[in-house]
């Protein structure tokens, strides 16, 4: 009977210390299981407890790890919180978003998280509907689409414990839905002008048999110009689009730049006598190779300098500089022409921006030359940039990095 006590007391002591154990957080602690009787089965029962313990817990921690891995990756800020607008959990994007640089938010309240008033109001005011609902906000020029859903209980669904807040920046989205929005627009506008244009001249021939010819003649040149122009655009437009979507079946080859930049001066030689403006072309080697299509190189080209004669003076002087240098291609076009006010270098390369519309239409542009221009100095994972003068001068400058087959 002694024996059968002090074994019971020291089971019970040890029995104490696992659950002292257990309550420091150690779930791998075992007791004896050897004992006969009662004893040995409480043995058994709590090792077996704590080991489904340990395993709940170690599946706890890799659902965890789990779940914060993939918030990590969404783009989107997410957060979580309980019926109370405390943080229950967050993501990396989120804290971005708020400039929140503190890693222990649980419990924090979401007015401490976001500051922004608007901001926070919108969100709260989406939380106490207490149903899935989505708005945009626009805060110093950045664009957020915020969706709110409740977490509701599993077995109640009618029971909410909090909210689930997804944002989203969707500026680029905003901007190029603008500029697409932009680009119809414009595209209806430039096409509407020549064509009424077209149809006047056209009704006031056919209604007026008795029109002498000199006046035919040149209502029918007038028709001629602007149906040329209604080409040019729709050239331009198509050029664009094959530029920017890559839709061009052409494979690429080996091109001497050198010989385009001579041919391209050729064709534009006519226009430059009739304004009496001398082309100066400066490089310093007779083959500089690069690995692209023919005709895209003669666009880039052809594009620049056509708009540097056009808005050259009369009696002007327009200068090409070309060099290989250092693994890379530079050219750049230097005219001394009307140049371009600071405040609208940043827009040049945008489709159908023009700086003085009226001497554009005259000229004949299209308003995408230079549109064109970016889009295949970035197809060529180029640059380009402008420096400019109001009343001295404009100068283009375009980097192409070559690849390693096009440097030696």
């Amino acid at each position: 009977m002694l024996r059968y006590i002090l074994v019971l007391k020291n089971h019970i002591k040890e029995l104490a210390q696992a659950y002292d154990k257990i309550a420091e957080g150690n779930y791998n602690i075992r007791i004896s299981s050897n004992l006969s009787g009662n004893l040995g089965k409480a043995g058994k029962s709590f090792n077996l407890m704590t080991e489904d313990i340990n395993k709940n817990i170690e599946t706890l921690k890799d659902r965890s790890a789990k779940l914060k891995a993939i918030l990590k990756s969404i783009s989107n800020g997410i957060i979580a919180i309980d019926s109370e607008e405390n943080i229950m959990l967050m993501n990396r994007a989120s804290q971005t978003i708020f400039d929140y640089k503190d890693f222990d938010y649980e419990g924090v309240p979401l007015t401490k998280i976001i500051k922004n008033k608007r901001m926070l109001d919108s969100i709260l005011g989406l939380v106490y509907l207490r149903k899935s609902k989505e708005t945009e906000l626009e805060i110093d020029g950045i664009y957020y689409k915020i969706n709110v859903d409740p977490i509701k209980m599993d077995d109640n669904k009618k029971i909410i414990i909090g909210s689930i807040i997804n944002i989203e920046d969707v500026t680029d989205k905003v901007r190029l839905e603008r500029m697409r929005s932009d680009f119809v627009a414009n595209v209806t506008h430039e096409l509407k002008t020549p064509l009424t244009s077209i149809n006047g001249f056209v009704e006031t021939l056919k209604s007026n048999s008795g029109i002498n010819k000199a006046t035919r003649m040149r209502f029918l040149e007038i028709i001629e110009m602007e149906s040329n122009r209604l080409q040019r655009l729709i050239d331009d437009i198509l050029t664009l689009s094959f530029i920017e979507n890559n839709q061009s079946s052409k494979p690429n080859y080996e091109v001497n730049i050198v010989d385009i930049v001579k041919n391209t001066i050729n064709l534009m030689d006519n226009m430059a006598k009739s304004k009496d403006i001398s082309i100066d072309f400066n490089y310093n080697k007779e083959e500089i190779l690069i690995n692209c299509q023919h005709d895209i190189l003669t666009q880039l080209v052809l594009n620049l300098l056509d708009n540097a004669v056009k808005y050259s003076n009369q009696g002007g002087q327009i200068k090409i500089n070309l060099l290989k240098s250092a693994g890379k291609i530079l050219f750049s076009i230097h005219d001394d022409g009307i140049g371009i006010p600071q405040e609208d270098i940043s827009r040049v390369f945008e489709r159908f921006y023009r700086v003085d519309k009226a001497r554009s239409q005259k000229a004949g542009g299209t308003g995408l030359g230079l549109a064109i221009v970016k889009h295949i100095v970035i197809s060529l994972s180029g640059k380009i940039k402008v420096n400019s003068e109001v009343g001295k001068y404009t100068e283009f400058i375009v980097e192409i990095p070559l690849s390693d087959q096009d440097k030696d």
